[in-house]
């Protein structure tokens, strides 16, 4: 009674190992021609969302083998990033040997796994002198579960699991297929697993622009700049500058430019760096600073009516618009109205010789 008892232990574990093995290799749901050896999936892409590309998010694969010919055995050296990816475990996929070889005894070696060169070898083949697998033929060899060592924390990487260049028919091959004379090494071909692991997305480029791009103004006439800042990691740090110098207190995003003394050429840009310490720099903006009285619109060395009519046809208008005349914005503030016509009228019949 005791040894009926242990006998029905003994079968029950071993099919419920071999249920477990089974779950690692299913049907092939990309059958490939004869002649052929290939890595199931042979494309994944693994998101944040299902599945994660998070470190220690597994999966598994499975190796395949058609052959028209009789063959004696089989080895395989699989290939894959070791930054990016770790082999968990291996075996063959009817446990102690393939579904390729079931129902014969075969010679085999536990799975060679090496997670610092980046590799898994595995073994099989038949016994004897007259045992072979007839050919054609086609079944599972092996599975491989893979763990994700490192996922990406920005943007994406494309990583292959790859079969094909340890493949040849020489002796320094490390994957082949033997034929049923345990010698000749046959020709196949090999298709490699390629997948890709898509991290979070990373935040657009840092991107600056200031406007005007160009100006011109009269000696203690006001000229806004505003920047527009695209992109990046907000909030943001600003820093304006003039002629390569960093304005002193100019750190918002919008600056007045006032040349109180001196007719000459600027050169204006905007500095701006990110959360994440990224940094961008501006379009260069050009500036001329001319000698010219303030409500002096038309640049004749004195105001008077002719500053008045110059105001009224731009009057209403705004930077970039139609009638637009940026001699006629005396206070700088990209438009002009009342306040540039109250310039001229407190400036009215100043004048000097240009």
């Amino acid at each position: 009674m005791k040894t009926r008892i242990l006998e029905g232990v003994l079968l029950a574990v071993i099919l419920m190992s071999f249920m477990i093995v089974l779950t690692m290799a299913q049907a092939p749901s990309e059958p490939h021609k004869a002649d052929a050896m290939w890595v199931e999936p042979s494309s994944d892409t693994f998101v944040n969302g299902m599945p994660n590309a998070t470190v220690g998010q597994k999966f598994n694969v499975t190796v395949w083998l058609n052959m028209t010919e009789d063959i004696y055995g089989w080895q395989v050296k699989m290939r894959f990033n070791a930054t990016q990816l770790n082999v968990t475990r291996a075996g063959l996929t009817a446990g102690g040997a393939s579904m390729y070889f079931s129902g014969h005894v075969t010679t085999t070696a536990p799975a060679a796994i090496d997670n610092t060169l980046g590799t898994v070898l595995v073994f099989e083949s038949c016994q004897g002198f007259t045992d072979f697998i007839p050919g054609p033929h086609g079944d599972s060899l092996f599975w491989a579960e893979f763990a994700i060592h490192a996922a990406p924390t920005m943007g994406n990487f494309a990583s292959k699991l790859d079969i094909s260049t340890e493949y040849g028919t020489t002796s320094r091959a490390n994957t082949w297929v033997i034929a049923s004379d345990g010698l000749t090494q046959l020709a196949f071909n090999p298709y490699d697993g390629n997948y890709l692991f898509i991290g979070p997305s990373g935040p657009p480029p840092l991107l600056v622009s200031i406007s005007p791009s160009s100006a011109s103004v009269s000696v203690n006439q006001t000229l806004l700049f505003t920047s527009t800042v695209t992109g990046g990691t907000s909030p943001y740090n600003y820093q304006w500058f003039l002629n390569g110098t960093a304005v002193l207190g100019a750190t918002s995003g919008s600056w007045s430019f006032n040349q109180t003394s001196t007719a000459n050429n600027y050169n204006v840009y905007l500095n701006v760096t990110d959360s994440l310490g990224v940094t961008v720099n501006s379009n260069i903006a050009s500036v001329t600073v001319v000698m010219r009285l303030l409500g002096d619109v038309n640049g004749d060395g004195k105001v008077d009516g002719n500053d008045i009519i110059a105001a009224a046809r731009a009057f209403a208008s705004i930077a970039g618009g139609p009638r637009w005349n940026p001699d006629a914005d005396l206070n700088g503030d990209g438009r002009v109205d009342g306040r540039d016509l109250i310039i001229i009228a407190r400036n009215f019949g100043k004048g000097f010789s240009l």
